[in-house]
Parts: C-alpha cells; sequence; structure tokens
C-alpha cells in the first residue's frame, strides 16, 4: 500500500478510467480495480440472481460499492490469460 505523497507508475494494457466517487457510489467489479482514494468508504454489494445458476446471469455476482470524496481508477477490461504453447 503506497501512502503518503509518493509518486507511484502504474500500466496496463487498456487506457485507464478515473471515476469521480463524491456525486455518487459508483459500482466496479472487484477485478478492474487499480488504486483508489483512501477516504472513499468501500462495500461488497452481492446481485446474485437464480438465473445465474443456469447461465443467464450479467457474469458479476459481486461489485465494489465505493462512496466519499476521492477517486478510483479502473481498466476497463479483464485481462486475457496467456497459455503458453509447448
Amino acid at each position: 500500500m503506497a501512502q503518503g505523497q509518493d509518486v507511484v507508475a502504474v500500466s496496463s494494457e487498456d487506457p485507464l478510467m478515473l471515476l469521480d466517487c463524491s456525486q455518487q457510489p459508483t459500482f466496479i467489479v472487484l477485478q478492474a480495480a487499480i488504486c483508489r482514494s483512501s477516504d472513499l468508504q468501500p462495500q461488497i454489494k452481492s446481485s446474485f440472481k437464480m438465473g445465474s445458476l443456469i447461465g443467464r446471469g450479467s457474469g458479476e455476482s459481486f461489485q465494489l460499492a465505493l462512496h466519499g470524496s476521492g477517486f478510483v481508477v479502473v481498466q476497463p477490461s479483464e485481462r486475457q490469460p496467456v497459455v503458453a504453447s509447448s
């Protein structure tokens, strides 16, 4: 965890998105979060529905809700796993 007034380098394959969480709660997928302000209040939200049991769900059953004075940096897409060939 980085605290204080340090400089941190972050890299991503896709352009990162900076989301302002101060006006209303911001919901993101847990794996998309890169970094966030320490003043934000995090809360895990479950959106499980019965359709998920039969393959009709949206795919993400847990989200991170952030609210407060600050921001969160997210990556817009999940990285595809690298498969080694033999």
